[in-house]
């Protein structure tokens, strides 16, 4: 995706799937069938967003780290670990801090109250205690930080400061919401009101995703998922 000079790419850690109803709770899948696998689960990317920009060379979450493929891909287009000056974290679940220390000159922004919280009840859904935390703490700093093209939406409920990201450039009208896990899933442009299991306030949540899609289905926003399967970029039609 080009936005002026800027260019964003999704790079894959790698996928995951399962059955719709383990992920969303209490939902019909009835009207999506096409968005599910051969088996009838759901399939979720996971990975990270390069961005080249006039600040650098930035990365939107980072995976759920070794064992998959990010850094390969990285190398794939032509990105090593010590290029990436910056790294803009949605949230801190395990699934889009994975990676984090891989990157030697990276500073790690994210939301405040995000730190806070995860810092205060480690582990399980949340960043490991033992091997990022620490690594995210050597260089941490917070979304008041974030270079020129980028700008925090804060969406607080799927985490307590979940942020979605809108990337912007001089040189056009046109710009990309990175969503984090406001939506997982393409069925959740037309179903909303859907609650992802590990939403920590699922009304507030389900509010956050009511208020962006209204406001962010603009005509020139393009609305971006990580977990989204096949092509993060826009509303995929039938």
């Amino acid at each position: 995706m080009r936005l002026g000079q800027t260019t964003i790419s999704f790079v894959p850690d790698r996928t995951i799937s399962g059955q719709p109803g383990d992920f969303f709770p209490d939902s019909d899948w009835t009207a999506h069938t096409h968005l599910l696998n051969d088996a009838g689960e759901a399939v979720a990317n996971v990975g990270s967003f390069l961005i080249h920009s006039s600040a650098g060379v930035i990365l939107v979450d980072l995976g759920l780290g070794p064992g998959g493929a990010l850094l390969d891909n990285l190398a794939a287009e032509g990105v090593t670990p010590a290029d990436v000056d910056l790294v803009i974290l949605t949230h801190l679940h395990r699934d889009h801090v994975g990676w984090a220390g891989a990157f030697p000159r990276a500073r790690y922004l994210v939301d405040r109250t995000e730190w806070e919280y995860w810092s205060a009840h480690p582990g399980g859904v949340g960043p490991d205690p033992d091997r990022v935390l620490p690594a995210l703490a050597q260089r941490l700093g917070h979304l008041d930080e974030l270079p020129a093209g980028v700008r925090a939406v804060p969406t607080p409920g799927h985490t307590p400061g979940h942020t979605c990201l809108l990337i912007t450039d001089p040189a056009t009208e046109e710009r990309v919401l990175i969503l984090g896990d406001l939506l997982h899933t393409r069925a959740q442009f037309t179903e909303p009101h859907w609650r992802f299991r590990s939403d920590v306030d699922p009304d507030r949540a389900r509010h956050q995703r009511a208020d962006v899609l209204a406001h962010y289905r603009d005509g020139r926003t393009i609305l971006a998922g990580g977990h989204f399967h096949g092509t993060p970029f826009g509303e995929e039609p039938r």
